[in-house]
């Protein structure tokens, strides 16, 4: 300060300089903190959706084999419930019954709808299934699968099906 109680120019120079340092640091903390936020979320999206696919192949293995006990096994988490019009059936109980009724594919299935949102760990698939007996009949189920991502790979630990009840051939 000078006698007059003003600042010399060359400290109004420094601390314009230090300002401006500052408000750059600043926006560079900010930009920087910006990125990290967008490929966070963009690294979230692209594992979501990469999820959603496995999820999609899961559910077409399954409908291709629900009657293959083998095929079945690595698709049903060891504490897969299956919430069917005539009650809960566990795992066990449906390997044991397809292998003691091994069943001749008597009619052919697709999907009518599927739909899939992933939760994390979690994955939700809803969905119709059309199913067109030699026959001509045509029945529709409608159904919920519950997935969850364990030690490296999605397992089905949730299913329930429920006949349409405006199905022809019901």
């Amino acid at each position: 300060m000078n006698r007059f109680g003003l600042a010399d120019a060359l400290t109004v120079k420094r601390l314009v300089s230090s300002l401006a340092m500052a408000t750059k640091y600043r926006m560079c903390l900010v930009l920087t903190v910006w990125l990290l936020m967008s490929c966070t979320a963009l690294s979230q999206r692209t594992v979501e959706s990469s999820a959603d696919a496995v999820i999609v192949q899961i559910e077409n293995r399954w409908l291709g084999a629900e009657d293959d006990p083998d095929a079945l096994m690595p698709i049903l988490a060891d504490d897969f419930v299956h919430v069917l019009p005539t009650g809960f059936v566990t795992k066990d109980q449906q390997i044991r019954y397809l292998r003691a009724h091994r069943i001749l594919k008597r009619e052919s299935k697709h999907f009518e709808a599927l739909r899939v949102r992933v939760y994390g760990t979690a994955a939700v698939a809803n969905g119709i299934v059309v199913a067109s007996s030699r026959d001509g009949k045509i029945r529709k189920t409608i159904f919920t699968d519950v997935f969850a991502y364990r030690n490296g790979k999605w397992q089905a630990v949730n299913g329930q099906e429920t006949p349409l009840a405006d199905s022809p051939g019901q």
